[in-house]
């Protein structure tokens, strides 16, 4: 048999052994769209509904479902971009804007875990605007969970790079060298997609996403990008 022909076969066989993950792929996109109507409707109905609302108990209640319908929301987005493939955009980005933005739509999780958010600094980079605020959005999800009440997430903005440091007990040594792998999470609850999602969309711009330094004293986490 010759070597040309060896290589198709090895080519045929590993099209083969990679159709299924496609496929699952597509499902997953297809799943996560068809989750996303329901669970917008059944948010704004709740919503509804507490304001209606005047027993403490119920509106504790209702509290926990909006929290548990936001908490699936996040996992269909995170489903979404682990899935798409959509041709990164390469043009230039302000990442200060990107940090702003993004830190304003966290405040709201950051103060109901009692940690301090904010955010300095300035630089562009070369990327696509969408991808890197999904991005820092995750990255910042993770810090704020990794943080306990009274600590504080810092977002530093330079050139072609996003800093986000925490104040949380740091990344468990078994788990580093698979941090960035899906399904892998040191929490009781979600699908360990989120820091997947955020080195995918870094990676699918041209950039990246790495645990600078962890201690018993928090974490730092760069993202990464060429400069403009």
């Amino acid at each position: 048999m010759s070597a040309s022909t060896l290589d198709s076969a090895a080519l045929n066989a590993e099209l083969e052994r990679l159709r299924p993950l496609a496929e699952m792929g597509r499902m997953a996109a297809t799943v996560a769209h068809e989750i996303r109507n329901p669970l917008t409707g059944i948010s704004a109905n709740a919503e509804l509904l507490r304001e209606t609302l005047t027993d403490p108990a119920d509106i504790e209640s209702m509290d926990i479902i909006l929290g548990e319908v936001d908490r699936l929301g996040r996992l269909v987005t995170d489903l979404l971009y682990y899935s798409r493939e959509r041709v990164a955009e390469r043009r230039p980005i302000d990442l200060a804007f990107i940090a702003r933005t993004t830190v304003e739509l966290s405040q709201t999780d950051a103060e109901k875990a009692g940690v301090s958010l904010v955010w300095n600094g300035s630089g562009t980079a070369q990327g696509d605007a969408e991808l890197a605020r999904q991005a820092l959005l995750n990255v910042l999800r993770n810090a704020i969970q990794a943080t306990p009440k009274g600590g504080r997430v810092e977002v530093r903005v330079t050139p072609a790079a996003i800093r986000v440091v925490d104040t949380g007990s740091g990344v468990p040594e078994a788990l580093r060298g698979r941090l960035f792998e899906p399904f892998v999470t040191g929490r009781t609850r979600g699908l360990g997609l989120g820091a997947t999602v955020a080195c995918r969309c870094l990676q699918r711009q041209g950039g990246d996403l790495r645990l600078e330094a962890t201690s018993d004293h928090g974490s730092t986490f760069v993202l990464c990008w060429e400069n403009a």
